[in-house]
């Protein structure tokens, strides 16, 4: 591996785009007090190249930044005052993404951000502009998987037949009674991972054993322990 292969290595691993555009800047002399975005955003997209050449991974949000800066470009060139369709066939002529194999749609992701204007740019300007778009993708992508966990946790409890969570529910409360010895068990011994998804799975249960009379609950205060007897038939 060359000298400027293991330079490449070093940097994709700690994930660090900053020290990319850092490195291009001084390799490419760019000038930092006005910066070349043609320039830059070409050779951003030749470093991704090389390190796709040498068999590494390029993280998510390296890929991000180089949708940004693509985007910057064209900008940048006033191809923005064409129809938005002469703009999609524009980048797709240039097919730098899709020759990585990276979605085109990212390219999209990277304009949520407050528009460079045209005039002399520093690089201080630009890494500021770049970080905030970065925090406003990483509060997305947080929304995102928040949404899609809250999703699948739904669709998880809707998948299991209610019968069958009541049998299981009635069976866990007859071990724990035997194993413990008790008559009287509290919500939390059966509950033992305190997770919203996992009480509310139990809880709904709970309450079709009790409106079926198999069970008995006493709860003292609002929002307090709830406690469970079984009820024997007379």
């Amino acid at each position: 591996m060359t000298e400027e292969q293991n330079i490449l290595k070093m940097i994709i691993e700690k994930e660090n785009w900053e020290e990319i555009i850092y490195y291009i800047v001084n390799v490419q002399n760019i000038d930092p007090w006005n910066v070349d975005l043609v320039k830059l955003s070409d050779s951003f997209l030749k470093f991704i190249k090389a390190t796709e050449d040498i068999d590494f991974r390029i993280p998510a949000k390296i890929v991000f930044v180089a949708a940004i800066l693509l985007r910057l470009k064209a900008d940048y060139l006033s191809i923005f005052e064409e129809k938005e369709d002469d703009i999609d066939e524009m980048l797709k002529e240039q097919k730098p993404f899709e020759e990585l194999g990276i979605d085109p749609k990212l390219i999209q992701l990277g304009y949520p951000m407050k528009r460079i204007p045209k005039r002399q740019i520093t690089l201080e300007e630009l890494m500021g502009a770049l970080k905030k778009a970065m925090v406003v993708e990483k509060k997305k992508t947080e929304r995102r998987q928040l949404w899609q966990d809250k999703l699948q946790t739904a669709v998880a409890v809707e998948e299991e037949d209610i019968t069958v969570r009541i049998d299981k529910l009635m069976k866990n409360i007859d071990e724990l009674m035997e194993k413990l010895n008790k008559d009287k068990l509290g919500f939390r011994e059966i509950v033992k991972d305190w997770k919203k998804d996992k009480v509310v799975s139990n809880l709904i249960p709970l309450l079709h054993l009790e409106q079926s009379q198999k069970i008995t609950t006493e709860q003292e205060e609002f929002f307090k322990e709830i406690f469970i007897r079984k009820k024997y038939k007379m």
